[in-house]
């Protein structure tokens, strides 16, 4: 297994940052508008830094850690550069899709959203990303099959494909490598975390919950996957940079 572009951090693993690293999942939009309220070109360079720190050369980008600047070209430039200064690529935005998500997509330079459609269609998505020149994957979470994930897309099309969250497919009770290969080549990100156990959403260490993340890895190569891994977990009482390291040398020795 060695197709894959890389390992990258997902940056909404810090959703409990600006609370001290304690917050509860049900109350993730207090924690987004709370981060977005705190952002600023000082924060934004601290987080690049610990993130290059940790080994990571990647980063998907949190819709809350770019909305300050989602109206503002000249700002944006700044936090593309911060990236730039850090070494840090920009592979994917951690959000829905949307005019003002695709615009600063564009102006960052980051090829793909990871998130949820809304109430919109297909063709409006399809359209929104042909415009901006980036293309969306549908993140799952409250469904419980492929066949489900798909619906949520309409079967999906060139711009429009999913992003597999392999935590919420364990949350859901859902087998993920039997799903990734079921939706085949639509699966154009990935979320890679994992979950204590089925019915809940308690984040653990990559190889030690309910998901079979080693088999994730076997069926995206069998797919012929051959896009990022985006290292996620936003755990609700403790700091995700503590195990930052561990989680990239786990998947570093899986896929070498």
């Amino acid at each position: 297994m060695n197709k894959f572009k890389g390992i990258a951090f997902n940056t909404a693993n810090l959703v409990g940052q600006v609370t001290n690293w304690k917050f509860e999942l049900s109350h993730w939009m207090d924690q987004h508008h709370a981060t977005v309220k705190a952002m600023d070109e000082k924060r934004w360079a601290e987080i690049c830094a610990k993130i290059a720190a940790c080994g990571y050369r990647a980063v998907e980008v949190w819709a809350a850690h770019v909305e300050p600047v989602e109206r503002d070209v000249a700002k944006a430039m700044v936090w593309k550069r911060i990236m730039a200064d850090h070494g840090l690529v920009p592979i994917a935005y951690a959000g829905g899709i949307s005019e003002d998500s695709a615009r600063v997509c564009s102006w960052l330079g980051i090829p793909q959203t990871a998130g949820g459609i809304g109430g919109a269609t297909l063709a409006q998505v399809t359209a929104l990303c042909k415009k901006h020149g980036i293309k969306h994957n549908h993140e799952n979470h409250p469904e419980k099959s492929a066949q489900e994930i798909l619906a949520k897309i309409g079967g999906g099309n060139e711009c429009v494909g999913v992003a597999v969250d392999t935590c919420w497919l364990g949350t859901q009770g859902v087998n993920a490598p039997e799903a990734i290969r079921e939706l085949g080549s639509l699966v154009r990100h990935v979320h890679i975390k994992d979950v204590k156990a089925a019915g809940g959403h308690a984040t653990c260490m990559l190889g030690e919950g309910c998901v079979d993340v080693a088999q994730v890895l076997c069926a995206l190569d069998q797919t012929g996957y051959t896009g990022w891994l985006s290292w996620e977990d936003e755990p609700e009482d403790r700091n995700p940079f503590e195990s930052a390291v561990r989680n990239r040398e786990w998947l570093e020795a899986r896929i070498a």
